[in-house]
């Protein structure tokens, strides 16, 4: 079975222009059920899947209106059946057919819309970065009226705002896929019975606000994600912590959603505006770079309102205004409202977009997947606002795992002991085991390095961390098994706390007691990170304090070295280097040094 996810990223990763835009609204109509019928795998690679769904959409992505009344798929897709008129598309389809599909020129006329901001910076130039204003609304025209099929005239005939917001059949009726798009969202789930309950909820909104997003943002050629929250197995830290909907581009969370079931918990809804992940990222990474207002809604029941959240004019916090009224998505009018307002914010992102930090390589609220041979899942991380959930899957079946779960709380309550802040800690003592699953709650949160430092003066600080780090887990007992840069972090905002160093050591997982015994030239206790078994103790094949400097060693090889550099190094990797104290006592890591 693949999974949505993995549909979506190769769609995007794989496909340019419009026809990326086509692609993902055909998988956002596919319910869970239609994809788990799908024969083809997540590990089956970006291509195949793109090759997969390509010949799934042949004709639904060119407008071809096969209804399908009563099932649950048909309000998310094509579920126009019960509408006036939808009982002759059938018999229009082979005359529809015939004319090119004229969507994506529809679709930048309706994109192409001036913000009128009351006066404010303005919108359109860099986009929610100059949205200070609280005059600014969702409700001003875009630069076409919505196009929709007939079936939306019984509406139309029932309610005529609609005609401020749609036109039936622009363009002699060739807007094919864009119109459906909207004429199923018009027409609402009136044949599909939904019980109050979030999971209806987040069904209404996908209708409403993702469909038309990823339509929209595909259209425009953005490098987005969209993702939907779902429940821990137990302690159900993420859905108390993450939104229920979220969108990020280039790793910056523009748009959040929080959902509930029924009306009377709108309240409710608002005020986690502003306690769940309010910023587009967590401020302390990127420090000095202009943080963007964040797009949000809360939905509850049929009720749904759009909102814009900014720092606080006093500082200090964060504040979510109202830019749109409260809508009704019982009915259409509300409903095309809410399509016409997230196209207006996805033209706000499209503007945001080239000014987002580049630099930023965690999403807050992003999920980052481990991989191990042959595509086996290992675990996963996600990143919250202060902590970082790690879950490593069948924990003590993983190669190398040495320690089993009451030594690992044991080796994390002695290192918290040290308060070392160049080495990973427990947030607020958070870690268990659910099943097989190993859960932990890290802090700090820091930016992974794409790569190894690029200059001297750098690597000096980023090596001056990892020792740092390194002698707080050598006091406490334990070495660390795993030293390489890809489980080291920078975290910008430790400069202003007076911290040495920038940089802190992560993983903890791979370590062992320091005097352990097990010969580590085993496969199951050997690593296939380490470059070598030349820094395991000769004869024995131990682990030892030692054998995590020689690895310090291989990670100073990054570039060229001054000669004090290049003593240091060498003493390091010929095991000549009594501790991790000794090495930071070196002429090269002086403060002071060249």
């Amino acid at each position: 079975m693949v999974s949505r996810t993995a549909v979506e990223d190769a769609v995007r990763n794989v496909v340019q222009g419009p026809e990326r835009g086509d692609l993902l609204f055909f998988v956002g109509e596919q319910t869970d059920e239609q994809l788990s019928q799908w024969r083809i795998l997540d590990t089956d690679g970006d291509s195949a899947i793109v090759a997969f769904v390509r010949r799934k959409a042949q004709g639904a992505v060119a407008g071809v209106g096969m209804t399908r009344t009563g099932d649950a798929g048909a309000a998310a897709g094509l579920g126009v059946g019960s509408a006036a008129g939808a009982g002759t598309a059938a018999g229009q389809h082979n005359q529809a057919a015939l004319i090119p599909d004229t969507s994506g020129a529809y679709f930048r006329r309706v994109m192409a819309a001036q913000f009128l901001d009351s006066g404010s910076t303005s919108v359109d130039n860099g986009g929610l970065l100059g949205m200070r204003h609280r005059q600014f609304y969702l409700d001003q025209p875009l630069g076409a009226l919505l196009p929709v099929s007939s079936a939306a005239q019984e509406a139309i005939l029932h309610d005529s705002d609609l005609l401020k917001y749609v036109a039936v059949e622009p363009d002699g009726g060739s807007v094919r896929t864009f119109g459906q798009m909207v004429t199923h969202a018009l027409m609402g789930w009136h044949d599909v019975q939904l019980a109050s309950s979030e999971t209806a909820t987040s069904f209404k909104t996908q209708l409403l606000v993702g469909i038309p997003l990823s339509y929209a943002l595909g259209r425009l050629g953005l490098h987005f994600r969209i993702d939907r929250n779902a429940a821990d197995p137990s302690g159900d830290t993420t859905k108390r912590l993450r939104p229920d909907f979220l969108c990020w581009i280039r790793n910056a969370l523009l748009l959040k959603g929080e959902e509930k079931a029924n009306e009377s918990a709108l309240q409710e809804a608002n005020r986690e505006l502003t306690s769940k992940m309010a910023t587009s990222w967590r401020p302390g990474l990127l420090p000095g770079v202009s943080m963007p207002c964040m797009m949000a809604y809360t939905a509850a029941g049929n009720l749904m309102q759009f909102f814009a959240i900014t720092e606080s004019s006093g500082g200090g916090g964060v504040e979510a205004w109202p830019i749109s009224e409260l809508l009704d998505i019982s009915r259409p009018l509300g409903r095309i409202k809410v399509v016409h307002h997230t196209l207006h914010i996805a033209r706000l992102l499209a503007a945001y977009a080239p000014l987002a930090p580049p630099q930023l390589s965690i999403a807050l609220g992003g999920m980052i997947q481990s991989k191990g041979l042959g595509g086996r899942l290992l675990g996963n991380v996600m990143l919250f606002g202060d902590f970082v959930q790690k879950r490593a899957f069948e924990y003590l079946r993983q190669p190398g795992v040495v320690l089993d779960f009451s030594t690992l709380v044991e080796l994390y309550t002695a290192t918290g002991r040290e308060l070392c802040a160049n080495l990973v800690r427990l947030h607020q003592g958070a870690i268990r085991m659910e099943g097989t699953t190993l859960v932990l709650h890290l802090e700090p949160v820091g930016l992974p390095l794409d790569a190894p430092p690029a200059d001297e003066a750098t690597l000096k600080e980023a090596i001056r961390g990892v020792l740092l780090g390194i002698a707080a887990l050598h006091r406490a007992g334990f070495v660390h098994r795993d030293v390489r840069w890809r489980n080291v972090i920078r975290v910008p905002e430790l400069r202003s706390s007076g911290s040495l160093s920038t940089y802190v050591l992560i993983d903890l997982e791979h370590a062992a007691r320091a005097d352990c015994a097990v010969d580590c030239r085993e496969p199951d206790f050997r690593l296939g990170s380490w470059p070598s078994e030349d820094m395991l103790e000769s004869g024995s094949g131990r682990y030892t304090p030692a054998s995590d400097l020689c690895l310090v060693a291989y990670l100073m090889m990054c570039i060229p070295l001054s000669q004090s550099g290049q003593r240091l190094q060498q003493a390091l990797a010929a095991r000549q280097v009594p501790s991790a104290e000794a090495a930071l006592q070196h002429e090269w890591l002086s403060l002071h040094a060249a």
